[in-house]
């Protein structure tokens, strides 16, 4: 029971490099920080080991680049119809990432020539990135932190998304330079947040209060003065569990973060969740098992023989059924 639970949390979790932390300390809005998110769950891919160019994200390769391409609705509020809002992502583009690689030191802008297009009807966003990019966000020989991606689509704040990020999966506390949070979160530079009270009011405190509602890491904190009458100069962040005990939502994005996992065809995925009413995260399970059968075609043969044989009979759990099915069609071809 514990390795299946843990198996479950590890398709919700990605992991982030330290070289690509400071990063997120760069991004101005939200909605820069969904096209990086959006980045990198789909280098986080690789980790499997599955095909890249999946679903509706899709990616090209070409000498150094990559051209990457993700629907607009993807860097929208589920409220917000409005796709201009998504071309404020597109100042990623005057962000960079330091990264080091067999003593080569790389500057690297960490997107360019961001652009939305109509494809088919449909709005997409579509950028070119420097391969660098994809080896930082799989390199984590300097270590890492593990995020729950679906905690990081839901937030609706990029300093909201800093602290998620530092906090996750921690519990000792961790004590800061005041100057030093400030560059985290990116106001080093705003003269409104030099006053240490407008940074707890204005950045802290909200952010604190969004982890609460919808993550499963939150904080507290405590700060202290240097010298009697001092200004504040440390504060210690004090990672804790969530004020909300249940567990988020299995949304949309979830949902599509789980199908880029999968290998199989779009339209047998499609089969499966409307002949099966199995989510992606339990299509993985299927997937092994269909992959030996043959291509698209020859699974969508067998998932009919096996959906017309299922309703012969009264079955409650379509999902067991059909994986009972799939692995007894394995053990009869060994």
């Amino acid at each position: 029971m514990e390795e299946k639970k843990q198996s479950n949390d590890q398709l919700k979790m990605a992991i982030l490099p330290y070289p690509v932390i400071y990063t997120f300390s760069k991004l101005s809005n939200i909605f820069e920080a969904r096209l990086f998110g959006w980045i990198l769950a789909k280098a986080q891919s690789v980790l499997k080991l599955y095909n890249k160019d999946l679903r509706d994200i899709n990616i090209e390769h070409a000498m150094d680049m990559v051209k990457l391409t993700v629907p607009t609705r993807y860097l929208l509020n589920y409220d917000d119809n409005n796709y201009r809002n998504a071309r404020k992502a597109f100042t990623l583009a005057d962000k960079k990432i330091e990264y080091e690689k067999d003593g080569n030191i790389y500057h690297l802008s960490i997107i360019a020539f961001p652009v939305i297009l109509k494809r088919q009807g449909n709005s997409v966003l579509q950028c070119v990135l420097h391969n660098e990019i994809w080896h930082a966000l799989l390199d984590f020989t300097r270590g890492h932190r593990l995020i729950d991606l679906r905690a990081f689509f839901e937030l609706k704040s990029s300093y909201s998304i800093v602290m998620y990020i530092l906090v996750s999966q921690q519990s000792q506390p961790m004590t800061y330079a005041t100057d030093t949070l400030r560059k985290l979160l990116g106001v080093e530079d705003k003269p409104s947040y030099r006053r240490t009270f407008n940074l707890f009011a204005r950045i802290i405190d909200p952010a604190r209060a969004e982890l609460d509602e919808k993550a499963a890491y939150s904080f507290d904190y405590s700060t202290s003065r240097a010298g009697l009458g001092g200004r504040y100069d440390q504060v210690i962040i004090i990672p804790r569990a969530s004020k909300r005990q249940k567990a988020l939502p299995f949304d949309k994005k979830c949902e599509e973060i789980q199908r880029q996992r999968l290998r199989l065809d779009e339209r047998v995925g499609e089969y499966l969740a409307t002949a099966f009413e199995m989510t992606a995260k339990e299509q993985e399970v299927a997937e092994p098992l269909l992959m030996r059968i043959g291509d698209y075609g020859d699974q969508l043969k067998k998932l009919a023989d096996i959906k017309t044989a299922m309703l012969k009979t009264r079955v409650r759990n379509k999902k067991g059924y059909l994986i009972n099915a799939l692995r007894n069609q394995s053990a009869t071809k060994v």
